[in-house]
């Protein structure tokens, strides 16, 4: 059986989330970011690379605006 982990919504709070339970994969669903700069996307981005989840996917949200229109990121970790 397969473990998801789905989060949502931490608007540049998700170095509070803490003790975050076993999974094999981690999603986050969107607006990771509360204002959408750069410098809130890319502490997201470093922040959930380091999470111990196998697997990892995040969706772009509203409020992630600096990546709707990015180029060249298809080579994220």
């Amino acid at each position: 059986m397969m473990k998801i982990l789905q989060i949502s919504d931490t608007h540049s709070r998700h170095r509070k989330l803490k003790e975050l339970p076993s999974a094999d994969v981690i999603v986050h669903c969107g607006d990771f970011a509360d204002n959408g700069t750069e410098e809130e996307v890319l502490d997201f981005l470093n922040w959930f690379i380091e999470q111990p989840y196998p697997h990892k996917i995040f969706v772009t949200g509203n409020h992630d605006l600096c990546l709707w229109d990015a180029e060249n990121i298809e080579d994220l970790p």
